[in-house]
Formats: structure tokens, C-alpha cells, sequence
């Protein structure tokens, strides 16, 4: 079942087209990767969807377990309630705890019970590897602990559609893995849907279901990692990106889907 249903979404500022004509679903539970240079409009098409910038024209509709569908164009405090954003550029409150920051954050949506931020508060305190430090001010923390912090304030709410920008900056790699382990336990124990952003491919192709990516605003090639290689014919993911990217080329493999030649040879053709 689709969580997300995008159709030619569009943002422009000015003269700058940030997002171009995008459509796309993404399926409930499902670890959907974003990829793309920076100013792609890979943040440009996470703040649509949450509310934080309204479209130029198209639009996208999310539908929740029993709930919606809504569109961003007219529902969007009804997505809020079961939707999550960790912003790359997001800091902790410094002269609060751990567990303070992480309970405030629950406290502050004001549709989940308190006592049901402090048993969620606890758990992910154990999830993501701060017990011991909890009652620590997060001023003294370093970078990754502080990321960490982040990551379950984003969790708090019990969100239903989670949005993670590059949530692994930062972080040293046993912290990176523990926040791994966690993006796979909620899609696949826990069916959470998770909209990811990151620049370390293999992170992708461990985590994530699908992959769209994203070149100057367009789509330029969404699907598995493993069928975006076989379909470019490339070893790795990296070398797809780095084709679609750079303006290196991908080779198609299957040479009898004429549309689809011709979508990517217009590609290569901008760059």
C-alpha cells in the first residue's frame, strides 16, 4: 500500500526551478532513498511533503494506517501529526539533558500522552546507545552524540512517516551502525516508512528498499539498487550516480524500451 503518492510536483524560487515535475509513490514501510548532488532539490521535495514550503503546482497526497488520504496543499497539520523531519541543519537544546530534549520534543506535538513520551523516551534512550548519559547536559556532548540525541527526539512522537536528513553525520561508526540497526528495526518490525537522505552510498544499498535520484530537480532514475545497476549496467550504485550526475553516461540495458532511452539520453543531453 502507497504512504505516498507524488504527482509532478514542482517548486521554484525566482528563476531557479528546485524541484521539476516529479512524480512518484513510495510504499508503507519501505526505506526510500534520496540521492543527488548538492542543491538536486532532494531537501526541496522532504520540505514539501511536511509543510514547511508549499508547491509552485502538482502536489502529493499521504495516507496513514486508516487515515487520509491528505494533501500537502490543504491537509498539512493532519500530516504533521504522524510525520517526523530530522533537518541535517537540526542542533539539540544545549543546556538541556538528554532526556530532556528528547521529552520535549514529545511534549510539544501535544497529541501524545506524557506518560507515553516518558516510556518512549526510555526506550529509545536504550535504542540508541545513551543510557549512562541521559541526565547528561548535551552541551558537552561531542558531534555524534549529539546527532544521536536528534535521532530519537525524531522518534519520540511515534511517527508514522519519518523523514531523515543525513542522520548519520557525524558519527562515529559504532554510532552510525546503531542508527542503522534502528532504521531497519522500524520499517521492518516495526512498519514505519522511512524517507532517507545521505551521500554514503553504501549506506543505501544497505538500507534502502528504492532509490530515486534526483538530478537538477528532476527524476532522473528511480528503483532498487540492484536494479538500477542492472539497468545501467554498472558494477555499483556509485557508478550509476556518478553517470547521472556528472555527465559520465550510463549505458541502458535494455535497448527495446525506446521511452526509456530517450528519458535518459535527455538527461546526459543537460549536462
Amino acid at each position: 500500500m502507497n504512504i505516498i503518492e507524488i504527482e509532478n510536483l514542482t517548486k521554484r524560487f525566482k528563476d531557479n526551478v528546485a524541484l521539476d515535475n516529479v512524480s512518484l509513490t513510495i510504499q508503507r514501510g519501505e526505506v526510500f532513498g534520496l540521492l543527488g548532488p548538492n542543491g538536486a532539490g532532494k531537501t526541496t521535495l522532504i520540505r514539501l511533503l511536511i509543510g514547511l514550503i508549499k508547491p509552485t503546482s502538482g502536489t502529493a497526497r499521504i495516507q496513514y494506517n486508516g487515515l487520509g488520504p491528505f494533501d500537502i496543499n490543504k491537509d498539512i497539520m493532519e500530516i504533521r501529526k504522524k510525520a517526523s523531519l530530522l533537518p541535517q541543519e537540526a542542533d539539540v537544546y544545549e543546556n538541556l539533558t538528554a532526556k530532556e530534549n528528547i521529552m520535549y520534543y514529545g511534549q510539544i506535538y501535544g497529541n501524545v500522552p506524557n506518560g507515553e513520551v516518558r516510556r518512549r523516551t526510555e526506550e529509545l534512550i536504550d535504542m540508541i546507545g545513551l543510557r549512562g548519559r541521559e541526565n547528561d547536559i548535551t552541551k558537552e556532548f561531542s558531534g555524534g552524540m549529539k546527532r544521536k540525541v536528534l535521532v530519537a527526539r525524531a522518534l519520540v512522537m511515534d511517527p508514522d512517516l519519518i523523514f531523515l536528513d543525513e542522520p548519520t553525520t557525524g558519527i562515529d561508526i559504532l554510532g552510525a551502525r546503531t542508527v542503522r540497526n534502528l532504521i531497519k528495526r522500524l520499517a521492518k518490525e516495526l512498519n514505519k516508512t522511512v524517507i532517507l537522505t545521505t551521500h554514503d552510498l553504501s549506506e543505501v544499498e544497505e538500507l534502502c528498499d528504492r532509490v530515486g535520484i534526483l538530478v537538477k530537480g528532476k527524476l532522473a532514475a528511480i528503483g532498487s539498487p540492484d536494479e538500477l545497476e542492472q539497468q545501467f549496467t554498472r558494477a555499483h550504485l556509485e557508478d550509476v550516480f556518478i553517470g547521472l550526475t556528472t555527465g559520465e553516461g550510463v549505458l541502458e540495458e535494455d535497448l527495446t524500451t525506446k521511452k526509456r532511452r530517450g528519458f535518459i539520453s535527455r538527461i546526459l543531453r543537460r549536462r
